[in-house]
Parts: structure tokens; sequence; C-alpha cells
């Protein structure tokens, strides 16, 4: 399941704050760097900031969670 908020009404991180109260096990952001470098910046439920990576390689570790049936594994997010 997810959920994508676009509402421009709140600031970037009171949408941030939202969501870790909310407990997302991932929060990505696409700013306008984002969007013109096709990546995502990367923050996990711990409040960890994995920084940038790809979106190709964000399905990638997703889709291997799934796969191998894992809750979680954010020690290979960016490897």
């Amino acid at each position: 399941m997810s959920e994508v908020d676009t509402d421009a009404g709140d600031t970037l991180n009171k949408k941030v704050r939202n969501a870790q109260l909310a407990q997302f096990n991932y929060i990505l952001v696409v700013g306008e760097r984002e969007k013109s470098s096709g990546t995502v910046n990367v923050r996990t439920r711990d409040n960890k900031v994995h920084g940038e990576m790809s979106v190709e390689g964000l399905i990638q570790h997703l889709n291997a969670l799934v796969r191998d049936k894992t809750l979680s594994d954010d020690s290979q997010l960016l490897k």
C-alpha cells in the first residue's frame, strides 16, 4: 500500500513530519532536482536519511524485499 501527498498547501518539512508521525516505512521526497535527475530522496521509518537514489534502484530494492519476504533491510538500501 502507498500514499502520495501532492498538496502544495503544507511546507515540505510539515509533510515529512506528518509522514513520520504516520510511521510510513519509507518517505520518498521528489523535488525539482530529483525530478530532473530521475532520482528520489529516501528516508526510512527510523528517521534515517539515506539520500538520493535512482528510481530504478529503489524499485529493485523494494522488489527484493517483496521477493525475499523481508520486512526491511535498510542497510542495503543505497549499495
